[in-house]
């Protein structure tokens, strides 16, 4: 009868990489890569920042407007990145200001019309989709707009319809836009 090799489980968070001891720890993991990734604060710490806040996923939170102040806040909760939907006429110009002075890297994607393009939502699944990024904000006026992109976003994963719709009613959508994105879809 053959011995096992030992076996070390390391945990993080709740996610657990299990691994023969020997050479272990000799390679990162992409696991343990991952993990390094911080979180988006829930809304007991954030929401008051922010209307509509909510914490989407853990590295993704979205809201509607910032309210004033919040920004710095942001930054000290652990926020690395801004994305905004709004369109400079908006304030995004004044808000990419705010993000630089407090060391916050700001993306504007303004989605001036109803439904986001195909490229705008591209440019966010970039966004979204690179760790260096993380955690982020992802926010416009009042999050109507960041429902739509999401939900996009979802189904352009080959997330089914009805799943990343309720996400997006979840991050903001609305039904007036809701009906414009099941028109295009």
């Amino acid at each position: 009868m053959r011995r096992s090799q030992p076996v070390i489980l390391l945990c993080l968070g709740v996610a657990c990489l299990f691994a023969p001891a020997i050479g272990a720890l000799t390679a990162p993991a992409p696991a343990l890569a991952q993990a390094a990734v911080r979180e988006a604060p829930f809304g007991d710490r954030a929401g008051p920042l922010a209307v509509n806040y909510t914490r989407l996923k853990p590295h993704v939170a979205t809201a509607g407007l910032l309210r004033d102040g919040a920004i710095p806040i942001l930054k000290a909760l652990g926020f690395a990145t801004i994305v905004d939907l709004r369109s400079p006429a908006e304030g995004a110009g004044a808000e990419q200001q705010a993000a630089a002075a407090a060391g916050l890297r700001y993306v504007n994607i303004p989605v001036t019309g109803g439904v986001p393009t195909d490229a705008q939502v591209a440019e966010f699944a970039r966004v979204v989709e690179d760790p260096n990024n993380a955690p982020l904000l992802v926010h416009c006026a009042s999050a109507n707009r960041v429902g739509a992109m999401w939900t996009l976003y979802r189904v352009r994963q080959g997330i089914p319809l009805a799943i990343a719709l309720e996400e997006g009613r979840t991050a903001g959508l609305r039904p007036d836009r809701e009906a414009e994105l099941r028109k295009r879809l």
